[in-house]
């Protein structure tokens, strides 16, 4: 690995261009077992569009083993949009979208006038202009706790000022075996060195889900590649004797919804194409006119029966959904499986359209994602309700021991999955 370090006030930041990991299979007796309190120690695991059934149908003695000693709940019921950076920046700050800025994987900000977007090598998502919460990270190195991030939406950015102390700018390329050896590396370093915070990040369910389905044998046979992953990790803790003492979450962004090219809804039988710019595309359709807003919007709602219109402002206040700049000014919402799109997409390859997605109404059971946790602070062998997904910067906090900042989630909420000690 080569690091360039860039001084910043009292830590370390690091921007890595990868050559290689040092491997983390040998024998090594990791610091921490001589640490005076490891069990403020948080990891972070996200695998992307993992649906909280799908452990359901596949064999998984690892993911078994570790909810057996730990938690798990019914569900995590994602933010709206249920899309991967709007949910994935809520699970770290306790923000609905509309509180920290990121409103869907691609924006229009009209102050701005520029587009943010995901994806490698995404210039916007470096940029610290479009954050307007404080993620977990963040908190932590405010108080003195080192983070280090194995990639997480955003976690490459500098937000309010600071960057985790180690991080990797995201690079699909970097295997997921060698992702979890860094993160045993970094829990390897002496205690004056190492962080309290850790995350992990893998789209591989999420790649798999799109293309074939949630009910697919692909993703069932993913899933057990994933627990496989999780296997490595446990097993390199265990043999550093610290798997007792630290405390992990694995989690999602979203679940993810059959879809079919039977199930269609296409704008341009409704609208002269021209006349807007969709800002992003998927179940939650972000519509930003040329032309009168309220001519779009007329004709548009109540044209199709699985498609929910609405003007900005007016969408239900559960979905905490109207007050944001970046919130476009006509929402079309799919119902559950159906797809928006237009004619000239759908004709140039209908078969994409046989798969999954997410972006529906957070309410659904298929958006639901899975929550599981095991450590000092967790209780043994529980399984509980589902839970929003904002509650979880809380729960963080409270086991780092660290203040929060501002935010929409409360500690009660997940208090039930906690030891009694904690």
């Amino acid at each position: 690995m080569i690091f360039t370090k860039i001084k910043l006030n009292r830590h370390l930041i690091y921007k890595f261009a990868f050559i290689g990991f040092i491997s983390c299979s040998k024998s090594i007796k990791s610091k921490m077992e001589d640490s005076t309190d490891p069990t403020e120690t948080v990891l972070l695991i996200s695998f992307d569009g993992f649906k909280w059934n799908y452990i359901d149908n596949a064999k998984t003695p690892n993911f078994d083993e570790f909810i057996s000693d730990g938690v798990k709940a019914e569900g995590l019921i994602p933010p709206f949009p249920s899309k991967t950076f709007p949910s994935h920046i809520t699970l770290v700050t306790g923000r609905h979208p509309s509180k920290h800025g990121i409103v869907s994987n691609r924006m229009f900000d009209p102050v701005f006038n520029e587009y943010y977007y995901i994806g490698q090598n995404s210039k916007p998502v470096l940029d610290s202009k479009w954050y307007e919460a404080e993620p977990i990270w963040v908190t932590a190195e405010k108080q003195n706790k080192r983070a280090m991030t194995m990639f997480w939406p955003a976690s490459e950015a500098e937000i309010m000022g600071t960057r985790p102390t180690e991080f990797f700018i995201y690079d699909e390329s970097i295997s997921n075996t060698s992702r979890i050896d860094q993160v045993v590396e970094w829990l390897d370093y002496p205690e004056e060195k190492r962080g309290k915070f850790f995350s992990l990040y893998f789209s591989d369910l999420d790649s798999q889900g799109h293309r074939f389905g949630p009910d697919s044998d692909e993703v069932r046979r993913t899933t057990e590649n994933m627990d496989a992953l999780i296997g490595r990790l446990i097993k390199s803790l265990k043999a550093r004797k610290i798997y007792d003492k630290i405390n992990i979450i694995i989690t999602t962004d979203h679940g993810m919804a059959s879809t079919s090219k039977d199930s269609m809804i296409f704008l341009d039988d409704y609208i002269d194409m021209n006349d807007i710019e969709v800002v992003d595309w998927g179940p939650a359709c972000s519509i930003l006119p040329k032309v009168d807003v309220d001519s779009i919007y007329s004709r548009l709602v109540n044209a199709h029966p699985m498609l929910d219109v609405f003007k900005k402002g007016n969408l239900p206040d559960e979905l905490h959904y109207n007050d944001h700049n970046r919130i476009q000014p006509i929402m079309a919402i799919a119902k559950e499986h159906w797809t928006v799109s237009n004619r000239k997409s759908y004709n140039a390859n209908p078969e994409r359209f046989d798969g999954g997605n997410h972006g529906y109404y957070s309410t659904y059971e298929s958006m639901r994602g899975i929550f599981f946790a095991r450590g000092p602070g967790f209780k043994k062998g529980f399984a509980g309700p589902g839970f929003s997904s904002i509650h979880l910067y809380e729960l963080m906090c409270h086991l780092l021991k660290i203040v929060p900042t501002d935010n929409d989630g409360y500690l009660d909420s997940t208090k039930i999955y906690l030891s009694e000690n904690k």
